[in-house]
């Protein structure tokens, strides 16, 4: 009661405002996420068993790992993970949500992330937090987390943890060498700008074990898929993954987009028939994996 009384005099004072549209924070969970912004960052309906990517509402998916179909965002891909699960389409407030949370002064917005993805999982039907020894964020390269003092993924890794009651290690994954940012690059550019990026330097602590990877968004795969490589290279039994935004755009095959167009039966979200804009001058810096 007391502390809740000071915090109703420091909002008098120093009122809180939502990092994605500066709206004033009163009552809301999250110190940084304002209910509206919580509201518009909607989770997927119905999302692809293997990549996350959203799918028809019609589309049959099988979840038989001897007989699946996979979506067309995953078709013919060949993953070290077994499943990667995502929130939202990277898309809108999404978007500038995962723009912000690369910012280490936007550290309060990933915690607040972090948690509306813990508690999304845990309605999951399919997602069970015990089939899991440690969540591994993504690492950055030493050098890059050097000049920005925050990585994104380690910040949502805890959030979940705390809220799966898991343990998290930002330790079990290495970046091996430093590597350019994938957000301008062909799919086959990120797959040899990744190659062979992650290490885990203690095998002994990744054999035999189960580990849920952590990123903020996934387009092409390629971050979860060098990682989930070197996690079963040192001996992990199984590797899935969890991101907070799915992109769709970069990763579609040639042509889909076009039939996608003259589809009648629409996807789930509006945006995956259509091509992505251009990115601002100002946007360039900021790419996602």
């Amino acid at each position: 009661m007391i502390l809740h009384g000071w915090r109703q005099i420091l909002d008098l004072l120093f009122p809180r405002a939502c990092l994605l549209c500066r709206r004033l924070v009163v009552d809301e969970r999250s110190p940084a996420l304002c209910f509206h912004c919580e509201q518009d960052l909607s989770p997927i309906v119905k999302s692809c068993l293997r990549c996350g990517a959203p799918v028809r509402t019609n589309e049959l998916l099988i979840s038989s790992p001897s007989k699946r179909t996979d979506c067309a965002f995953c078709k013919g891909q060949r993953w070290e993970f077994g499943r990667a699960w995502s929130y939202t389409v990277y898309q809108a407030t999404a978007a500038r949500a995962v723009r912000l949370m690369k910012e280490a002064h936007c550290e309060s917005l990933t915690r607040s992330v972090g948690d509306l993805l813990a508690n999304w999982l845990k309605t999951q039907e399919a997602f069970r937090s015990i089939s899991y020894d440690c969540i591994v964020p993504i690492p950055q390269h030493w050098l890059r987390r050097l000049s920005q003092r925050y990585n994104q993924a380690a910040t949502l890794g805890e959030r979940l943890a705390l809220g799966l009651d898991l343990p998290c290690s930002d330790t079990i994954l290495r970046r091996v060498g430093w590597t350019q940012k994938q957000g301008m690059k062909t799919i086959s550019e990120r797959r040899e700008n990744l190659l062979g990026a992650f290490e885990a330097p203690k095998p002994e602590s990744v054999r035999y074990r189960s580990f849920l990877l952590v990123d903020d968004v996934m387009t092409s795969g390629t971050t979860l898929q060098e990682a989930a490589i070197a996690l079963r290279k040192a001996g992990a039994r199984h590797v899935d993954a969890v991101v907070f935004a799915r992109g769709v755009n970069a990763s579609k095959p040639a042509g889909t987009q076009e039939r996608a167009r003259k589809s009648e039966d629409p996807l789930t979200f509006d945006q995956n028939a259509s091509e992505p804009q251009p990115p601002s001058n100002g946007e360039l810096g900021r790419r996602i994996h």
